[in-house]
């Protein structure tokens, strides 16, 4: 065994990497990439949120979600609109658009999931998710 299969990090990395690819390729004809679809899905699941909160919570550095952000909403996916309880900051809301975009777009996520994770029976991808979700919380 060599060493770059002993290490966790290349490991989650080389997946994580196919999976990004191949979510991405999907993604082409809606013009925006996997990152900017986990923006929106979590303008989606979290309506009114700041720029500030997703930045953090996604771990996204400001500039750059100021530029998701942005390309969103050029495209009709998202508003910001003025947060009431503070002047400088933005709410962001899905739209319409967005939401149908989402609806398209999550069949072709679990699609390219399922595909790069084909390698596993049913009861192992339980245990990856849930293995990765306390990962994940514990951060």
């Amino acid at each position: 065994m060599n060493k770059l299969s002993q290490s966790y990090g290349f490991l989650f990395g080389k997946v994580l990497q196919q999976m990004e690819n191949k979510f991405a390729e999907t993604l082409t004809p809606f013009n925006i990439d996997a990152r900017q679809y986990g923006v929106l899905l979590f303008i989606m699941e979290n309506p009114y949120s700041s720029q500030k909160d997703i930045s953090e919570r996604l771990q996204i550095d400001r500039t750059t979600m100021v530029s998701h952000v942005d390309h969103l909403e050029t495209l009709g996916f998202v508003e910001r609109t003025k947060n009431p309880n503070d002047r400088r900051a933005y709410s962001l809301m899905i739209t319409e658009k967005g939401n149908n975009v989402l609806e398209t777009c999550w069949g072709l996520l679990t699609n390219t999931e399922s595909e790069v994770l084909s390698p596993l029976n049913k009861q192992e991808k339980h245990i990856l998710k849930d293995i990765l979700i306390k990962i994940w919380s514990s951060l």
